[in-house]
């Protein structure tokens, strides 16, 4: 045998293969998901439905289930019968798409918003933003991988202005989340830089994006969790049949009397068991340093709003307490905390974000709070009446003047006292 028939017979096979799966993921592909798997993608907050597309960009386009995303992060995860999805179930002609847990801040919520451009456009939403997200660093690098992949950089990327201040930021913010090595960030590099991306690049980009989304359309309906049979459904038989907010919020409250027995933080019994008391002792005094005022993520927060600007997305904004109680043991300057919420609420109302839900007063409200930092019972009864109101009334459409000054370090870093937050309007915003 020539060696040409001995390198084919051995490397042929392979070569065919390979060629096979390119063809494959090149062609055309139209994979409708069921009713079912959308219900179960919309509470699952799966990290394969976050940083994918397929599921919930079909979700979002069916107007027979007006499904309404709501962004937030790990308070979502938190589904007694109060819950807004279960809530919504039982009473509402709406469903929430859920998009978060722990570690989905602003930067990875904006890539997530950036791949539903067209399912968000003159749309509403919900957006749960804490205070705690806006630490000294930001948003962790291995929470930013773990819900951001690929995908969702190239679809970025395949429309990323080089001119634009918004994107030159998200390019250098990707580069710090992923490192100065690999394509996406090379890529990166040239917008943070103001330059083109060449031919070259956008061809590989378009490339590898039609063989993402083939990927995406095929798997993406596995690895979803049972939240929907297990935290949804069963719950909405525990409601009472009508709505009614003042019985839900007493029965909230009441449900959260007997959950909390166990300690004097009004903290879930089974989280303070496990999580809380055996480090009861050295966490007294733990949060003195914590300071909310300066971070990147008011940067990060600046492009989430550029982009529900471009969609015309109007969007209510829900600032979540902390449990005072347990912020006074664990000694955090409250002062300092209600100095960050008004730096966020000055950054919304400031460019025309005026629909702000203010919880950051009600921690210290009997069964409001499931743990130390995450709205429970009755705060969902409180978010949910918020929500519904929102969503199911008209509303005007949103007016937005986005001011890139918010994406500057001197916006980052500003102490929000009121003298500060005025000369800031007055130096960079007039």
């Amino acid at each position: 045998m020539h060696n040409g028939k001995k390198l084919w017979s051995i490397f042929g096979p392979l070569i065919v293969a390979c060629l096979l799966v390119v063809v494959l993921f090149s062609l055309p592909i139209s994979k409708k998901h069921s009713a079912a798997i959308e219900h179960k993608a919309a509470v699952s907050l799966s990290p394969v439905v976050f940083k994918n597309q397929s599921i919930k960009q079909q979700a979002l386009s069916d107007k027979r289930t007006n499904y309404v995303p709501f962004f937030g992060s790990s308070e979502l995860r938190r589904m007694d019968r109060f819950h807004p999805s279960v809530m919504a179930a039982r009473y509402h002609n709406y469903t929430p798409f859920l998009f978060g847990s722990k570690g989905t801040q602003s930067l990875p919520q904006f890539f997530n918003i950036n791949s539903m451009e067209n399912q968000l456009a003159d749309q509403k939403a919900v957006y749960i933003i804490s205070p705690q997200w806006f630490t000294k660093q930001g948003v962790q690098a291995p929470a930013f991988k773990f819900y951001n992949g690929e995908l969702a950089n190239l679809t970025w990327l395949k429309n990323a202005n080089p001119k634009s201040p918004y994107d030159r930021y998200v390019a250098k913010r990707l580069i710090a989340m992923l490192g100065s090595d690999g394509t996406v960030s090379s890529y990166a590099k040239k917008i943070a830089n103001g330059q083109d991306l060449s031919g070259w690049d956008k061809a590989v980009v378009r490339f590898r994006l039609n063989m993402l989304v083939h990927e995406d359309a095929i798997f993406s309906g596995f690895q979803l969790s049972d939240n929907y049979e297990k935290h949804i459904l069963p719950n909405v038989d525990r409601l009472p049949q009508k709505y009614n907010y003042d019985k839900l919020y007493d029965e909230a409250m009441a449900t959260a009397k007997k959950a909390t027995d166990n300690n004097d933080f009004g903290i879930n019994n089974h989280f303070y068991n496990k999580r809380v008391k055996p480090r009861l002792t050295s966490t007294k005094g733990s949060q003195k340093h914590f300071n909310y005022t300066a971070s990147p993520e008011y940067g990060d927060l600046e492009v989430v709003l550029n982009e529900f600007k471009n969609t015309n997305t109007n969007v209510l904004f829900v600032i979540p307490p902390v449990n005072e109680k347990w912020e006074k043991y664990t000694g955090m300057d409250m002062s300092m905390y209600y100095r960050s919420v008004d730096k966020i609420k000055f950054q919304l109302k400031q460019q025309g974000f005026n629909h702000v839900l203010d919880l950051s007063h009600d921690g210290a409200k009997p069964g409001f709070m499931e743990d130390t930092i995450h709205i429970g019972w009755a705060g969902w009864v409180k978010v949910d009446q918020a929500a519904n109101q929102f969503i199911s009334t008209k509303q005007a459409q949103p007016d937005y003047k986005i001011n890139d000054e918010f994406l500057s370090s001197t916006w980052a870093t500003l102490n929000p006292t009121p003298a500060n937050l005025q000369k800031f309007a007055t130096d960079y915003l007039k």
